[in-house]
């Protein structure tokens, strides 16, 4: 069965995508970078554990993102107290700068999608993809 509701989200999310890349390819990132460091971005002290679970990524691609922020000095990982197999991550001040630029660059993306649509559907629908979002995550 085709879904147009999937296909739709599925090209918004490939169209915002390409806006993000284009903004952060010259920064040095690639892969899931972005993801990890607006997680730890709004819950610092989060373990690539929690990240992982959270945006369902493998355990190998988000260890090796996280080397990658940290090398580029956007994160530092410290070993977590209660775990000493795990690490803890924080922002640093020049990633806190990359995620203001995240940010500004999902913001307008979302004014350009919300263009035309009333703020009571725009909740609506919000309302709806957070109940279908929820639903994707049964097995």
């Amino acid at each position: 069965m085709n879904s147009p509701v999937l296909t739709s989200l599925l090209r918004i999310n490939r169209r915002r995508m390409v806006a993000l890349r284009r903004v952060l390819t010259p920064h040095g990132y690639v892969g899931f970078m972005h993801l990890i460091l607006i997680y730890t971005a709004r819950r610092p002290g989060a373990s690539q554990e929690e990240i992982c679970t959270f945006y369902a990524l493998d355990k190998a691609s988000t260890a090796r993102d996280a080397r990658r922020l940290e090398d580029a000095g956007h994160i530092r990982r410290q070993t977590d107290p209660e775990n000493r197999r795990q690490y803890q991550l924080f922002l640093t001040p020049q990633g806190e700068e990359m995620v203001k630029i995240i940010n500004q660059t999902h913001e307008e993306f979302q004014r350009r999608l919300s263009a035309g649509i009333a703020p009571e559907d725009w909740e609506k629908l919000t309302e709806l993809l957070e109940i279908a979002e929820e639903n994707s995550r049964r097995e």
